[in-house]
């Protein structure tokens, strides 16, 4: 579930854990408001009076979700004293914020429906105008110190998150035979060793041992 906001009440909270729970053993469109009322223990009127229906309840979890995932992540990036260490923190986020919450990271990685997609469109766009411009300006002030080598703007999140995404999305369907602790400093590894600058890359080749 997303983070308890201060503004909502206890029915509220309710309301979208049973929303969450119906989406991800139904499905959105199979999941009816009736059966996240019986879920809840909130009345209909309520549902509707909160969160506009079910359509209202998915964007919701959906926006919060996300709000929350980057949240996680920038303050990943920013609170570690060098780049090699932010790397890693992001990476172990990313991993750790899908096993702290499968259900929440499955719906969001789901591809969302048309309804959803705008219903959430101008509050998505709100966070990620301030999200990337921030990752953005972390990444460049990194390139600018020689700590990570210069990159295509389009190719920082798959280089970045990439291996980590692919990863999770195979755990959270059940395909995996290692754990998401297990695999972190794997995937910590590969993508610090992807964008790492080039300097770094041969120091670490002149002390690697040679067999």
């Amino acid at each position: 579930m997303p983070a308890v906001r201060a503004d909502r009440g206890e029915r509220q909270e309710a309301i979208l854990s049973a929303a969450l729970d119906c989406f991800t053993e139904r499905g959105f469109a199979a999941t009816t408001v009736e059966e996240i009322r019986k879920r809840s223990g909130a009345s209909i009127g309520s549902i509707y009076h909160h969160f506009g229906g079910k359509e209202g309840l998915a964007a919701e979890l959906y926006v919060e979700g996300l709000r929350g995932y980057q949240a996680g992540l920038l303050e990943a990036l920013e609170r570690k004293p060098d780049a090699e260490a932010s790397i890693r923190a992001m990476v172990r986020h990313h991993l750790r914020w899908v096993e702290g919450d499968p259900s929440l990271a499955k719906f969001l990685m789901g591809r969302r429906e048309t309804e959803l997609r705008l219903a959430t469109e101008a509050r998505v766009r709100e966070l990620n105008r301030d999200f990337f411009p921030r990752v953005e300006a972390w990444m460049e002030r990194r390139v600018q110190s020689g700590a990570l080598r210069p990159l295509p703007a389009d190719l920082w999140e798959p280089v970045l998150l990439g291996p980590s995404q692919e990863f999770a999305r195979l755990w959270l369907a059940g395909r995996t035979r290692i754990s998401l602790r297990r695999a972190e400093r794997e995937l910590a590894d590969a993508t610090w060793n992807a964008v790492r600058a080039e300097r770094g890359r041969r120091r670490a080749s002149a002390i690697s041992p040679r067999g």
